[in-house]
């Protein structure tokens, strides 16, 4: 049975959903570019659409990418990035020690086994586990945000991800490095995010039942009635922990949610 959440279905439209300003996505580069060996090859689980593959290629790292979405995989072969391959991360089909380092972001959460994937990820690096953590800060766009959420706990269907964020890791495991990048504040186009939120953009909406879903944005439309634009803001910091600790880590069983 396939516990990953796969993003085929939002593959056309996943970069422009979840884009960043361009001094921003430079600064989140340019971390990772601090902290990778251009010298080993790094493996990047859970490529997606290469939004990070992409530039560290072009900038002359060797970075394999892999992730279980084909159509995802493609939009990141349309960007050229090359060494791509369509896997599971609980059942990489790389042999042990074959990387010096690895990247992941937005991935763990989307994996019910997610320890197992970390497992994976531990058998075939020798050196670090890196990660951006993109943390939503209170503010007016995350109460916006929290209406829809709200809704459909309030209508018996509480939404929550199958896995963990890995930005939620250094909660369960201290990183043995993090440095804030950036903290960013801008204007969020009200009426964009409720189009996203109606057109389930989201994981996180999947598989909520439509009388279910129908509810919640009509909650969410009456509290942004007369509202264009609410200031969103996010801390950003790069993440690395020594692989041998997250090996151990890993060994653990995870608190399935059901």
């Amino acid at each position: 049975m396939n516990d990953s959440v796969s993003f085929d279905r939002i593959a056309d439209r996943f970069d422009s959903t979840r884009s960043y300003p361009d001094v921003t996505w430079g600064a989140v580069i340019d971390a990772l570019a601090g902290v990778i060996d251009s010298r080993k090859r790094i493996l990047e689980a859970g490529v997606g659409t290469g939004r990070f593959a992409a530039p560290l290629q072009a900038r002359g790292f060797d970075i394999v990418g892999v992730d279980i979405s084909s159509r995802m995989l493609e939009k990141a072969k349309e960007k050229g990035v090359r060494n791509l391959f369509q896997a599971d991360l609980c059942a990489l089909p790389f042999r042990d020690k074959r990387f010096e380092q690895t990247l992941s972001v937005h991935v763990l959460h989307l994996i019910k086994r997610w320890k197992c994937a970390l497992g994976e990820i531990a058998r075939v690096t020798t050196g670090s586990f890196i990660s951006i953590g993109f943390v939503k800060v209170e503010s007016e766009a995350e109460r916006i945000r929290d209406i829809y959420d709200e809704a459909c706990k309030q209508a018996g269907f509480p939404l929550y991800h199958p896995g963990v964020h890995e930005r939620e890791l250094p909660e369960l495991l201290k990183p043995d490095g993090e440095k804030l990048i950036v903290t960013l504040e801008r204007p969020v186009d009200v009426q964009k995010l409720i189009e996203d939120y109606e057109s389930r953009t989201y994981s996180l909406q999947w598989s909520v039942p439509e009388e279910i879903h129908e509810q919640a944005m009509e909650a969410l439309r009456d509290a942004c009635d007369g509202l264009e634009t609410v200031m969103g803001i996010e801390r950003i910091a790069l993440l690395e922990w020594d692989i041998r600790r997250i090996r151990e880590f890993s060994k653990g069983e995870e608190p399935y949610r059901t």
